[in-house]
């Protein structure tokens, strides 16, 4: 077992659901209840479930990879890692646009995904040098 890999899995997991669960009740039902047109509603719905399922496909991969620390898939899981971290930059970037110097507490999603992403890359990383 990786246990970097796992734990980073296992908090994709969790932000997963909160992502399918909590997200429906804040972003997406007011989203959905807007004036906004039908075309754009529905794009950006439907780009909100292939966040769902890339969330938890890497959650999937995370978790398998890590309970059975298959070193051929490691630099997949660094790759990962880059990837959940470049989300939490996004998130960063982004409310520092729309809320200046508060965009870390109006958009808190980073504090979940930069947290996987540095456990991924430390467990991909890790598991090179030991492997």
């Amino acid at each position: 077992m990786n246990i970097w890999i796992f734990s980073a899995g296992v908090l994709a997991f969790l932000t997963t659901v909160v992502h399918i669960f909590a997200g429906q009740i804040d972003p997406v039902r007011p989203f959905l209840s807007s004036n906004l047109a039908d075309v754009p509603k529905a794009t950006l719905l439907a780009c909100w479930h292939m966040v769902s399922m890339v969330l938890l496909f890497s959650a999937v991969m995370l978790s398998l990879v890590g309970w059975y620390a298959t070193a051929q898939y490691y630099e997949t899981v660094f790759f990962i890692g880059v990837l959940y971290v470049l989300f939490a930059s996004v998130f960063a970037f982004v409310g520092g646009y729309f809320f200046k110097s508060k965009a870390l507490l109006k958009l808190p999603q980073w504090c979940l995904l930069l947290p996987i992403g540095v456990l991924a890359i430390c467990g991909s990383q890790t598991a090179l040098f030991t492997v």
